[in-house]
């Protein structure tokens, strides 16, 4: 009798599991639709994305560029401008001077196209990161937080509006290419019109002693 008590008890245990998972995955898929549909509405849209580059807390360049997502549903830049903080000098010093900054730009756009990996998870990552995530739920918001995403032992955590599942903000800790570590965080806002969208974002990176000021504006419909 007590053996058949601990199979019982095992079996519940393993009942228990199984539905937990399936609800994670379920979320996921849910989650994922939920995305899709909003990026499908995005891709009606244009919008601008300004990176303001600190380096050791001094504003160094701007960075500002008109964005859209084209038919392969990723991001397409049609334009950008790069303003330094200062004038640039002649000579032999503003050609280094401009070497570094085109190294630099570099550095930056590997950065962001990195951070953009988080932002929009296949629906395959969306589901092995939920079901290897902890999840909890408050208030109106849903937490995910979980980790080997896109690398190994890299993290995010995600949080979503409870009901319509549209993002509010995300947090993650990864590395760019050339393995220097790097963290961010990204807000969202949602329109009356129910777009939600990036809305600003905040990138470190220490190796370089830089910091990466992200904000997202005058998203427009396209002219048809």
């Amino acid at each position: 009798m007590k053996k058949a008590f601990v199979i019982f008890g095992l079996l519940i245990t393993f009942c228990q599991l199984a539905t937990a998972q399936t609800s994670k995955t379920n979320l996921s898929l849910q989650v994922s639709a939920a995305a899709g549909a909003n990026r499908a509405k995005l891709a009606g849209y244009t919008w601008t994305r300004t990176v303001q580059v600190f380096i050791g807390g001094e504003l160094k360049n701007t960075v500002t560029s008109s964005l859209a997502i084209g038919p392969d549903g990723k991001i397409v830049t049609s334009s950008t401008s790069s303003v330094p903080s200062a004038a640039l000098p002649g000579g032999i010093r503003g050609d280094i001077a401009r070497k570094k900054i085109a190294q630099m730009k570099t550095y930056v756009d590997d950065a962001v196209q990195v951070s953009l990996s988080y932002l929009y998870l296949t629906k395959g990552k969306m589901v092995d990161f939920f079901d290897g995530a902890g999840i909890s739920e408050s208030g109106q918001n849903i937490t995910v937080k979980g980790s080997n995403v896109n690398k190994t032992n890299d993290q995010l955590t995600l949080v979503v509006a409870r009901g319509s599942l549209a993002y509010e903000n995300q947090a993650f800790a990864t590395t760019v290419t050339n393995g220097d570590a790097m963290t961010g965080t990204v807000g969202y806002k949602t329109f009356s019109n129910g777009l939600t969208a990036a809305d600003s974002g905040e990138l470190d990176l220490p190796a370089k002693d830089m910091k990466l000021m992200i904000s997202n504006t005058n998203y427009a419909k396209k002219l048809q």
